[in-house]
């Protein structure tokens, strides 16, 4: 709907909880999730490079902002 309304771009990084039947202390059912949706106007190549600019950023910046963190958790 936010698209059809000529939004550039709706993003929503958030907790996500599906009714999955699970016996375990951590589930798979808890997770974050990550949604967006955007126009393209040519080719749906547009939203592949979105993606394939933003995982790296993600990921170097957990680097960058979380470095002791991860280093806790790999030990």
């Amino acid at each position: 709907m936010a698209i059809a309304s000529d939004f550039m771009g709706v993003y929503e990084i958030g907790p996500v909880f599906r009714a999955e039947n699970s016996n375990t202390n951590r589930h798979l059912c808890e997770f974050v999730g990550m949604d967006f949706e955007v126009p393209f106007k040519n080719h749906y190549f547009e939203v592949v490079d979105i993606i394939g600019e933003m995982f790296p950023f993600i990921f170097k910046e957990l680097e960058n902002r979380y470095k002791t963190e991860l280093e806790i958790v790999c030990q």
